[in-house]
């Protein structure tokens, strides 16, 4: 499972240039909010769009105090 983890975080750095940290929070809100399931059935541009789109999510959600606690800067 963390060598899927890792290569769908380095592909998230590639596709989006984030670091590490970020790469992790850019994941989970892929799972959670883009795709509702694993990252594994999608089709690489499918995959880079979500990881931008989840990008400008990552920015909404640290602007709204309620949901800034769980993806902390």
């Amino acid at each position: 499972m963390n060598t899927r983890r890792s290569f769908c975080r380095s592909l998230i750095i590639e596709a989006t240039g984030i670091n590490e940290k970020e790469a992790g929070y850019v994941e989970e809100i892929m799972r959670d909010d883009i795709f509702h399931s694993t990252l594994d059935w999608q089709s690489r541009a499918q995959f880079v769009r979500g990881a931008r789109e989840a990008v400008e999510m990552l920015k909404v959600y640290r602007a709204d105090p309620a949901l800034s606690r769980h993806f902390p800067t």
